[in-house]
C-alpha cells in the first residue's frame, strides 16, 4: 500500500514513461524504418541533453566529472518507490549495478511496447553517460528488462583516467588536481512534479524535432496523434487512481499527479524548448483533450 504522496510520484513517473511509446509507436506506424531512425536520434539527443545539463551544474558547483558524481550528485531522475536496485560497486571510476525492478520497463510491457522500450534502452543510456564524461565513458549494458528473457538490467559504467587526455584528468578526478579543495556539495536530486515535468518536456521535444527534421509533415502528424492518445490515456489513469484512493478528481489532484503544468503558459521551460512549435502543438492537441477528459476544461 502506497501513501498519497507515493501514489503521486507513481502517477507522475507513469505519465512521463508513457509519452515515449505513444509518440514512438505512431512515428513507427507512419514512417517505418525512417521513423525508427528519427526515434533513435531523438532518444540520443534527449540523453545528451540530460547529460549536458547535469555536467554544467556539476562544473558550476566544483564537482568532479566522474561516475560517482554522475549517479549521486543532483541526479535528474526523481525516485520512484517501486524501483529496486542492487548496487555492487560505486566509485569515481565505475558503477556496477543490477536493476531488479524498473517501473518503466514494467509499464512498457503492460502496454505492449517492449520493442519500443528496448530502443530507449539501446540509445539513451550510452548517449547520456558517454556525453556526461566528454565522450570517454564506457557503457556496458549486458541485460535489460526490455529484452525478452532478461529478468534484470546489468549496468557496468566505466570511466578510466588512463583513457582521458591530460587536460580532462583534473576535471574528472581529484587525484589529478593537487589544488582541488573539496567542499560540502548540496545538490538535491530531482523530485516529483518538477523533475518528471522536466523530463517529459525534454523527451517530447527531442522526439518531435527529429520527427520533423527526418520525416517532415508525416512525422509531425504522427507526433500529434501520439499526443492525442497520450492525453486520453493520462486522463483515464488519473480517473482510476483518484477512484482507487477515494479522492476527488479536481484541479488540485490533476496538478499533483500529472507532470505538466495545468496551464502551459505557466511552464518556463517552453521558452527554451520551443523549436518545431513544441509548445503550440501541446497546447492545441494535448491540453484540450486532457482537460476535457478529466473534467477540468477551462472556459
Amino acid at each position: 500500500m502506497y501513501t498519497v504522496e507515493e501514489n503521486q510520484i507513481i502517477n507522475l513517473d507513469d505519465s512521463y514513461t508513457l509519452i515515449y511509446p505513444f509518440l514512438v509507436r505512431n512515428i513507427l506506424d507512419a514512417c517505418g524504418e525512417k521513423g525508427e531512425a528519427a526515434v533513435r536520434e531523438g532518444t540520443r539527443r534527449y540523453g545528451k541533453d540530460r547529460a549536458l545539463t547535469l555536467r554544467e551544474k556539476h562544473i558550476k558547483m566544483n564537482v568532479k566529472i566522474n561516475m560517482k558524481s554522475l549517479f549521486t550528485v543532483g541526479a535528474d531522475l526523481p525516485p520512484d518507490p517501486r524501483f529496486k536496485r542492487e548496487l555492487q560497486e560505486l566509485n569515481s571510476q565505475e558503477r556496477v549495478s543490477h536493476t531488479l525492478h524498473c517501473p518503466m520497463a514494467a509499464l512498457w510491457k503492460k502496454y505492449g511496447a517492449m520493442n519500443i522500450g528496448r530502443m530507449y534502452c539501446e540509445e539513451f543510456h550510452f548517449a547520456c553517460y558517454n556525453e556526461y564524461a566528454y565522450g570517454y565513458t564506457q557503457v556496458n549494458l549486458a541485460k535489460t528488462q526490455t529484452q525478452v528473457g532478461d529478468e534484470y538490467c546489468a549496468f557496468n559504467i566505466v570511466l578510466r583516467p588512463e583513457n582521458l587526455p591530460d587536460e580532462l584528468k583534473p576535471i574528472c578526478f581529484e587525484e589529478y588536481d593537487p589544488s582541488y579543495v573539496k567542499t560540502e556539495i548540496n545538490i538535491p536530486q530531482a523530485y516529483g512534479k518538477v523533475g518528471f515535468g522536466t523530463l517529459w518536456i525534454k523527451l517530447y521535444y527531442h522526439l518531435l524535432c527529429t520527427a520533423s527534421e527526418f520525416l517532415g509533415e508525416d512525422g509531425v502528424n504522427a507526433v500529434i496523434k501520439g499526443l492525442e492518445e497520450a492525453a486520453k490515456d493520462a486522463a483515464m489513469r488519473l480517473k482510476k487512481s483518484a477512484k482507487e484512493q477515494n479522492l476527488v478528481l479536481d484541479k488540485e489532484f490533476v496538478d499533483l499527479n500529472y507532470p505538466l503544468a495545468l496551464n502551459p503558459d505557466d511552464e518556463p521551460m517552453w521558452e527554451t524548448y520551443n523549436k518545431c512549435d513544441a509548445k503550440e502543438l501541446v497546447k492545441k492537441y494535448f491540453y484540450p483533450i486532457f482537460h476535457r477528459e478529466v473534467g477540468i476544461l477551462n472556459d
